[in-house]
């Protein structure tokens, strides 16, 4: 406002010099009465610029100091916005990782699901197996049934065969018993009939020598 106030004073000086230059011819005196007026404008303009200068310099100090801390805080925004930027770049690279991460993790689900199918699959064929195993088992314990009641035929057989094999055992020893016997009766005549052959050949070699003495006489 004060700037404006000194810019109108010094229009309205030019003005009124202009006019006492044309006017110097008419009056000498009012002429000087001009100067004069014109002096004490001109200082006063000078004041009013004096004036204005030193509110325009204190506003340049101001504006220097507002710019001074508007750069300090713009630094401090640059700054905050590089900040923002390495966050964003950081959060950037750390989204590609765990998208990343998280595709991979998809890829092991769907491999893991495959093999969930496979031994679903597995399992599937280990229980029809166990199945035809029961049945087996079944089949095993049906035939194991059989072989211990044919077991009980036979162990009946067994002891049947083993009487039997007593019986005869005794019937043989009885036998032999009765054979050693007889062997050595049939020993016992076999040594009669050898002594008695003896015998018989001596008593014929003497009936022979007696035949033939009788005939000699």
């Amino acid at each position: 406002m004060k700037l404006a106030k000194a810019m109108t004073t010094l229009t309205i000086g030019v003005l009124m010099s202009l006019q006492t230059t044309a006017w110097a011819q008419s009056s000498a005196k009012e002429g000087l009465e001009r100067i004069k007026t014109n002096l004490t404008n001109s200082k006063t303009n000078l004041q009013e610029y004096e004036t204005n200068l030193k509110t325009v310099e204190g506003n340049i100090t101001e504006v220097g100091k507002a710019k001074s801390q508007v750069e300090g805080q713009q630094k401090q925004v640059l700054q905050q916005v590089e900040e923002n930027n390495q966050a964003m770049t950081r959060i950037g690279n750390q989204e590609k990782e765990l998208q990343k991460l998280m595709t991979d993790e998809k890829n092991k689900i769907t491999q893991e699901n495959q093999k969930i199918q496979e031994y679903e699959a597995l399992i599937a064929k280990i229980k029809e197996n166990q199945k035809k195993r029961e049945m087996n088992i079944n089949d095993y314990q049906l035939q194991l049934t059989q072989l211990q009641e044919e077991k009980k035929i036979w162990n009946s057989r067994a002891a049947n065969l083993k009487e039997q094999k007593d019986q005869v055992g005794q019937k043989i020893r009885s036998l032999a018993s009765e054979e050693n016997e007889w062997k050595a009766k049939q020993k016992g005549y076999q040594g009669e009939v050898k002594r008695w052959t003896k015998e018989v050949e001596r008593q014929q070699k003497i009936s022979d020598s007696y035949n033939s003495l009788a005939e000699v006489k």
